[in-house]
């Protein structure tokens, strides 16, 4: 091939020029290594990337191996042969930096670490590399952190319905925690019409004015899984201002999820005998729960119990317990005979929702219809009356029935049994909302320290509710009629009010302003204000919040 330079028309001294720097572009070709070529890369792929990364930790671990090394030897040449003892040597015979006089004064933090209260030396303020931590390394640290550059973070923390520590595979790592809170701020006022009030057992009881703010219940609730998807936990904290304790264990259980079907429970809950009582308070249409669910519910107990759904809008929830009423209850005091109580409900229409509220504003009418019963044979003292969820069993005009003297003169009642049988159907539709509860509770197998009157005591109740969102999902006016009877005497309540959900679309918020008329009322329980002999008209004024 004939050089451009060289075709014919060329001046000489042109030709000698080009030939000149042709003979030097070879020249400097040739003095460039063959080699350089192959290390000139290519834009790297994220592989070697990786690879390359891994290959410079390799080479850092390397080298800190090596100058920590270097360091232990030059600590040995720099001491004298009294600091090297036996004792500044490890199990395998290395040798350990020298260690603190034995005079210096020293503190401890709770890892152990070991601080200098006198003046430090130039070692001491800059450590040698063989006392370096993962702090300094954080390449040393990768594979003890949750969110290494070695794979997708194992967990996350944040919002569902409550905060959550979550895996993001729970077969890797099976372990969730949820934190939930509720709080309840009240403020309540009562006008009494009598101030003393006469039980049957003739025991004279003062009822007091009210006019206070409160914190009627609190709650710190812990939830989630462990070991397994379908082994639950559940711990309850309850915090409030109106029982003796005012920081207790409401509720804590263990569960396996078997399916849809069934999910067992062992542990400390609600006695499933009333539909009402078995709805969260954040749920009831009012403040608080009725009179005449107040006065009949079972408490809290511990034992076994299961929940599910069998088939579609069909619920159970059934419980073998140590008792009706056994919070605060020492185990000498408890029977040896256990309780039983269940409950069934069908939502025949479809989901029916959580509360009385109809909050969802149901499109089509929505229906729920159940029923519940209570076996329970009890023996000594009730459950702690200060218990805050304890509401003891009581003869219709509010009489404790274990107080001496509640059914004969001198006779304190030792042991009976009791069956609790309720009925409730509550209705939704476009705002609109109406529910009622049935009750009916016989006291039979009545032992007592001295002859009884009477073998048995029948008592019968009820409570009927509705409401109406004016504003859908915002400001909802609902009235409220309750009512106990027995051969004791009767009670009533006459209540209404008006729910306000603060958020937007959501019920975590709400403010309650409720007034009630109470006549003879018989039943008593610190959270909801009542007081057994109360006459009088009580106003709650709620603010309520969950998350």
């Amino acid at each position: 091939m004939t050089l451009w330079s060289h075709r014919r028309g060329r001046p000489i001294a042109q030709q000698c020029l080009t030939l000149f720097l042709w003979l030097l572009s070879v020249e400097i070709l040739r003095a460039q290594d063959p080699s350089d070529e192959a290390v000139r890369p290519l834009p790297p792929s994220s592989a070697s990337i990786e690879q390359r990364i891994y290959e410079l930790e390799q080479r850092q671990s390397e080298l800190l191996e090596q100058n920590r090394q270097l360091s232990r030897q030059l600590q040995d040449l720099s001491s004298s042969p009294q600091q090297r003892s036996s004792n500044d040597s490890d199990p395998n015979g290395a040798f350990l930096p020298p260690g603190l006089p034995m005079d210096r004064r020293t503190t401890g933090d709770s890892n152990g670490t070991t601080f200098n209260n006198s003046v430090r030396s130039p070692t001491e303020v800059f450590p040698s590399p063989a006392f370096d931590t993962a702090l300094e390394f954080p390449l040393e640290r990768k594979s003890s952190t949750l969110n290494s550059a070695s794979g997708p973070p194992r967990y996350y923390v944040g919002y569902d319905r409550g905060f959550v520590f979550r895996p993001v595979d729970p077969e890797e790592s099976p372990f969730e925690l949820k934190i939930n809170g509720q709080d309840q701020i009240r403020y309540t006022g009562f006008e009494r019409e009598h101030a003393i009030w006469i039980d049957n057992a003739g025991i004279p009881t003062t009822i007091s004015n009210q006019s206070n703010f409160q914190i009627p219940r609190g709650r710190l609730i812990f939830s989630g899984f462990t070991f397994r998807r379908e082994l639950k936990y559940n711990l309850n904290i309850d915090y409030n201002t109106v029982g003796a304790t005012q920081i207790n264990f409401r509720a804590y259980w263990l569960a396996w999820r078997f399916s849809r079907a069934m999910t067992v429970f062992a542990g400390q809950s609600k006695v499933p005998g009333s539909r009402e009582w078995l709805e969260s308070f954040v749920n009831t249409l009012g403040a608080d729960r009725s009179m005449a669910t107040t006065f009949f519910r079972p408490s809290l107990s511990q034992g076994i119990w299961a929940t599910g759904e069998p088939a579609d809008g069909l619920f159970y929830h059934v419980m073998m317990s140590n008792g009706f009423n056994t919070v605060g209850a020492t185990p000498q005091t408890l029977s040896s005979v256990m309780a039983f109580s269940g409950s069934v409900w069908w939502e025949p229409f479809g989901d029916f929702g959580n509360g009385y509220s109809d909050f969802e504003w149901h499109l089509e009418p929505s229906i729920r219809i159940g029923t519940s019963l209570t076996y329970s044979p009890e023996q000594g003292p009730q459950g702690s009356t200060t218990a805050p969820e304890n509401s003891s069993i009581r003869l219709s005009d509010g009489t404790l029935i274990t107080e001496t003297g509640a059914l004969a003169p001198g006779v304190t009642l030792n042991a009976f049994k009791i069956g609790l049988g309720t009925f409730d159907l509550s209705y939704k539709h476009r705002g609109f909302s109406a529910s009622t509860e049935l009750f009916s509770q016989e006291l039979f197998g009545l032992k007592g320290s001295g002859s009884l009157p009477m073998s048995s005591i029948s008592q019968y109740g009820g409570f009927v509710q509705g409401g109406y969102f004016v504003v859908p999902k915002k400001i909802e006016p609902y009235v409220r009629l309750s009512y106990v009877t027995g051969p004791y005497g009767s009670g009533s309540e006459y209540a209404g009010g008006l729910n306000w959900f603060l958020l937007p679309g959501k019920q975590n918020l709400r403010f309650t302003f409720d007034a009630a008329w109470l006549d003879n009322n018989p039943a008593t329980q610190n959270r909801t204000n009542l007081q057994s002999g109360q006459t009088g008209i009580l106003v709650r004024s709620q603010l309520q919040i969950f998350f």
